[in-house]
C-alpha cells in the first residue's frame, strides 16, 4: 500500500479559492405557505405500529 499519494491533495486556484469561500446572502421565500394538513397524533404512530406487526405475521402465513 502507498503511503504517499500526490493525488490527495489537488491544487486550489486562486479564483476556486475565492469561490468557495464567498458569503452568499440567504433570503425568505415571500408567498409560501405552509399546508394545513393533519397533525401527527400518538393514534397514527400507533397504527403504523399495528400494521407493521401483522405485516411481520403474515409472512409466514403460506
Amino acid at each position: 500500500m502507498k503511503k504517499q499519494s500526490a493525488s490527495i491533495l489537488t491544487q486550489i486556484s486562486t479564483e476556486q479559492l475565492q469561490r468557495l469561500t464567498t458569503i452568499v446572502t440567504e433570503t425568505v421565500a415571500t408567498g409560501f405557505d405552509q399546508p394545513k394538513g393533519k397533525k401527527f397524533t400518538t393514534a397514527d404512530l400507533w397504527n403504523i405500529q399495528r400494521q407493521g406487526k401483522t405485516r411481520i405475521q403474515r409472512r409466514f402465513i403460506f
